[in-house]
C-alpha cells in the first residue's frame, strides 16, 4: 500500500510540471505574436518605405532611356506622317493643276464648237420670291393666291410657279400686290413635257384632280412607271427641265401621272421670270 502512494504523488508532480511548461511556451507565443505585430507595423513599414525611397529614383533613372527612345519614336513617326502628307497634298496639287490646265482647254474649246454650231444660250432667269395668302380647290378650278410685294412690277402672265420639289403651276393674272397661279391640277393647265429617261415629249393635262393626263405622245413612247417628268421648254413659254411629276401609270389607251407637291403644304413659292417668247410683231412676221 505504501509503495502505490509514492507513485501517485510522482504522477502529480509531473503534470504540475507539464503544466508549468504549458503555461511558460503560451506566454512566450503570446510575447512572440506581439513583437511580431509590432514588427510589422513599425519595423516593416520602415524597412518597406525605406527600400521604397532607395529604388525608386533607381528604377526611374533606368527607366528614363526607354521613356527618351518611345519618345524619339513617336516624333519620329509624327514627322514621317507629315513628310507622307506633304508629299501626297504635292501630288493632289500637282493633279489639280492639270485638271485646271484641262478644264481651261474644254472651256476654249467649247467655245469653238459653239460658234460651230451656231449654239445660243437660252436668257438668263430671274426669280422672285412670294408668299401664298389663299388656295381656291373645286371642281372647277384649282387656284392659289399669292402676295408678290414691291416685286410685282416685275411678274408677268405664264412665269413659271416652283416651289423646292418642282413646278407647281403659272401665274394667270396680276392684280396690284398680288397674282393668281393655275396649279398644274387645274382643267386650263396645258404643260410640255419631256421623260427625263427616254426624252419621249407629251403635254400634261389637269383635270381637277391630283392626277395629270399625259396626251401626245409618241406611238412607240418609250415611258414606264415612276419616270419623272420635265419641262420641255418647248414653245419658250417655261424654262427647260423643271421637275413636274412623276408618272404613275401607263396604260393602253392613257397615262396618268401626279404632281410633286400638294397644295395644302405651300406657303412659300418661287416665281421665274422667263422671257424668250418674241414679240408680237416679230412673231408675225416669222409666220
Amino acid at each position: 500500500m505504501k509503495r502505490q502512494k509514492v507513485l501517485f504523488l510522482k504522477e502529480n508532480y509531473v503534470l504540475r510540471v507539464l503544466k508549468s511548461f504549458m503555461v511558460a511556451g503560451l506566454f512566450a507565443i503570446a510575447l512572440l505574436l506581439i513583437l511580431v505585430h509590432k514588427i510589422d507595423l513599425g519595423i516593416v513599414s520602415g524597412v518597406s518605405n525605406g527600400i521604397f525611397y532607395i529604388t525608386a529614383p533607381l528604377i526611374r533613372l533606368v527607366s528614363l532611356p526607354a521613356d527618351a527612345l518611345s519618345y524619339g519614336y513617336k516624333k519620329t513617326a509624327a514627322i514621317a506622317n507629315v513628310y507622307r502628307e506633304n508629299e501626297r497634298l504635292r501630288q493632289e496639287n500637282e493633279e489639280l493643276f492639270l485638271l485646271k490646265d484641262k478644264m481651261k482647254a474644254l472651256k476654249a474649246e467649247n467655245k469653238i464648237l459653239k460658234k460651230l454650231l451656231h449654239h445660243i444660250d437660252l436668257p438668263q432667269t430671274q426669280s422672285y420670291t412670294a408668299r401664298v395668302i389663299a388656295e381656291n380647290g373645286d371642281a372647277f378650278a384649282n387656284s392659289l393666291i399669292i402676295y408678290l410685294g414691291k416685286e410685282a412690277p416685275n411678274i408677268k402672265r405664264g412665269y413659271a410657279v416652283v416651289n423646292n420639289r418642282g413646278l407647281i403651276g403659272r401665274i394667270d393674272i396680276v392684280s396690284g400686290n398680288y397674282a393668281r397661279v393655275t396649279l398644274l391640277t387645274d382643267i386650263n393647265s396645258k404643260i410640255p413635257v419631256v421623260s427625263q429617261k427616254s426624252r419621249d415629249r407629251g403635254i400634261l393635262t389637269g383635270n381637277n384632280t391630283n392626277e395629270l393626263s399625259l396626251i401626245f405622245t409618241p406611238l412607240l413612247a418609250e415611258l414606264h412607271k415612276g419616270d419623272l417628268l420635265v419641262t420641255s421648254g418647248v414653245g419658250g413659254g417655261l424654262p427647260p427641265d423643271i421637275p413636274v411629276a412623276r408618272i404613275k401609270r401607263v396604260g393602253v389607251e392613257n397615262i396618268t401621272a401626279v404632281p410633286l407637291f400638294s397644295a395644302s403644304s405651300l406657303e412659300i413659292v418661287k416665281v421665274i421670270a422667263y422671257d424668250i417668247m418674241p414679240a408680237a410683231a416679230t412673231a408675225e412676221e416669222l409666220q
